[in-house]
């Protein structure tokens, strides 16, 4: 899902080398300071949880079954993820169980 024009930088590379280790990773900073963008370079599928015309209805899965948003190719973003923290253990949940160390070959 690579941006036109996109700028490369070092974290870049520190998110590439987290994905190969790691089965998720959390990306945090001050808004507005490309966290989304550089995590769309490497993302094979997002969900956007503001998006204002899928919020309600993915608050709704969330609540009822959480690891059906998780069907997506990884790594995966979800962005804003942080509005939904019942998702985060379904994150660790299905990390747990995917046997895998990290998502890139």
């Amino acid at each position: 899902m690579p941006t036109k024009d996109y700028k490369t930088r070092i974290a870049d590379q520190l998110l590439k080398d987290k994905l190969e280790a790691m089965g998720a990773v959390v990306i945090e900073g001050a808004k507005w300071c490309g966290k989304t963008t550089t995590a769309e370079q490497a993302a094979k599928s997002v969900v956007y949880l503001a998006d204002t015309d899928t919020f309600r209805q993915n608050m709704e899965v969330i609540d009822l079954h959480p690891r059906a948003l998780l069907t997506g190719e990884p790594p995966m973003l979800i962005d804003e993820w942080q509005e939904a923290p019942k998702l985060w253990d379904a994150i660790r949940f299905e990390v747990d169980h995917r046997g895998a160390d990290g998502h890139l070959s």
